[in-house]
């Protein structure tokens, strides 16, 4: 089978590069032949292993200063008949865009669809129709732009003036999108989403955000005293309902270590510990594998986050808040710690237990990697992949 793999990163450090690494992985090691065009430069890990030279990329940078975002509407630019000649040329059967977001220049998914190839859309946040890129405002899931009224994210200050353009890009990815075959989702709560935007019950397809999970060969065991945040410090991420939390347990430490630098100003308390520019070439894994436990407290209607995955790997005990996929994958106490959201108390609860209890550590240790797993198995994954390519 011939599949092309249309996305914005490759990267090896990167969850959305490391999803479209380990499809490729899966579907070559079947004897398909996989393409994958990578809608940027080419970045800093190019000459990192042996990736680029084992499989057949291509870098179609999209250009993104407004004058080329507006004569894409017009005519078709240089990237576009690039990307025509290369469906032309390559002729596949499914055409994976992994990760739908309105970055993606409409007119290659109105290209994509126009041909005989299986057209299969996977978003795994909700940037295909949120201009903040998780759906989450005023402490709660959002959808108001969901069924095409854009300009809510004006009207709702989501947004400046300035984003408009982009709100236009989001209208014409939604109408071509909802031409696709397939879209991917990874539980109810998304599904749901996924009905508001104009997707058809029918067109919608269980596939989990794959994880590679030989990554990383280390397993984690308790050498210090503290509990660890990592990742994006935003809202939808539940990092400030955790500043919350730990005001409630000065005896306890946390330690963030943030996507993006954070300000050491963020929080005033004494055992909270904010670590700027740690990622996963210079240190964050061991920071991982010393703490206590990983603590998750995303609110949006969550996919499988990749540091959720990464804890799972590593065999760190979690404690997260039962939304979106959590609610499908984890039961509390037997391979999580699973909190309603913003119960605050059972979350101090349950870091106070996690800190206490050795066996309920391990066994959510244990039983957490199981949970990764069994979602990962590299059979199971294939053989989803080809049903939701060759589905009618």
């Amino acid at each position: 089978m011939r599949i092309l793999l249309v996305c914005e990163s490759s990267h090896l450090y990167e969850s959305g590069g490391r999803v479209v690494r380990y499809i490729t992985k899966l579907l070559k090691q079947h004897d398909n032949i996989v393409k994958i065009v990578v809608l940027s430069e080419k970045r800093d890990d190019y000459n990192l292993g042996s990736f680029y030279k084992e499989n057949d990329v291509e870098f179609l940078p999209v250009r993104k200063k407004i004058i080329y975002r507006i004569l894409r509407f017009i005519y078709n630019t240089e990237e576009i008949n690039k990307f025509s000649n290369l469906l032309n040329t390559f002729k596949p059967d499914a055409i994976h865009f992994a990760s739908l977001d309105h970055n993606k220049p409409s007119k290659f998914i109105s290209l994509a669809t126009k041909t005989k190839a299986q057209v299969v859309m996977q978003p795994w946040t909700m940037h295909f129709y949120c201009s903040q890129g998780f759906g989450f405002r005023n402490g709660k899931q959002c959808t108001l732009c969901a069924s095409g009224n854009y300009f809510n994210a004006i009207s709702k200050r989501c947004i400046s003036i300035r984003g408009i353009p982009s709100l236009f890009e989001k209208w014409a990815v939604h109408r071509n999108a909802l031409k696709a075959n397939l879209f991917l989702s990874t539980n109810v709560e998304f599904d749901e989403i996924l009905n508001k935007y104009g997707v058809k019950k029918s067109n919608i397809f269980r596939f989990p955000v794959p994880f590679d999970y030989t990554f990383l060969d280390k397993n984690g065991e308790k050498t210090d005293d503290y509990f660890i945040f990592y990742g994006q410090a935003n809202s939808h991420k539940g990092l400030t309902v955790l500043i919350e939390v730990f005001k409630k347990l000065p005896e306890q430490r946390l330690r963030i270590y943030p996507m993006e630098p954070l300000p050491k100003n963020f929080t005033s308390l004494n055992n909270v510990e904010i670590i700027n520019g740690v990622n996963w070439k210079n240190g964050l894994a061991d920071a991982i594998i010393n703490s206590k436990a990983v603590l998750l407290p995303s609110l949006w209607s969550t996919t499988i986050e990749y540091a959720l995955w990464e804890a799972l790997q590593i065999k760190k005990a979690v404690i997260l808040f039962n939304v979106g996929a959590h609610k499908e994958i984890f039961k509390n106490r037997l391979n999580a710690m699973v909190i309603k959201p913003y119960d605050l108390d059972s979350f101090v609860n349950a870091i106070i237990e996690i800190d206490k209890n050795d066996e309920l550590r391990a066994i959510l240790e244990e039983n957490g990697n199981v949970t990764l797993l069994e979602i990962n198995n590299p059979s199971k994954l294939y053989t989803q992949l080809m049903e939701c390519y060759t589905a009618q």
